[in-house]
């Protein structure tokens, strides 16, 4: 079997020309719906918005620095929080270690 080279290709994948085709074809150049859009995320503390990313795993790096914080609510059910790079930062020196 040394000898014998397999096919990149599989069954029911597009070959490497037909994916430039559909790349360029008018329905993937379209912007998503609004109800498939993410909403924009606003800092819990001081509602500054986050600035436009692709995803939020965006904002959490190192270039933007948001934070996600988990909490609970006055119901005892689970929040997730944003934070902008400076509140975090007040948040995080307010709470005991």
């Amino acid at each position: 079997m040394s000898g014998m080279r397999r096919s990149s290709v599989l069954p029911g994948r597009l070959d490497d020309s037909d994916r430039m085709n559909s790349a360029t074809s008018d329905h993937t150049m379209r912007e998503a719906p609004a109800s498939e859009q993410r909403p924009a995320q606003r800092c819990v503390d001081c509602s500054t918005p986050a600035p436009k990313t692709e995803t939020n795993y965006t904002l959490i790096s190192s270039r933007y620095g948001w934070r996600l914080t988990r909490t609970l609510d006055a119901h005892g059910r689970r929040m997730m929080e944003w934070r902008c790079p400076a509140c975090y930062g007040r948040y995080r020196a307010s709470r005991p270690l």
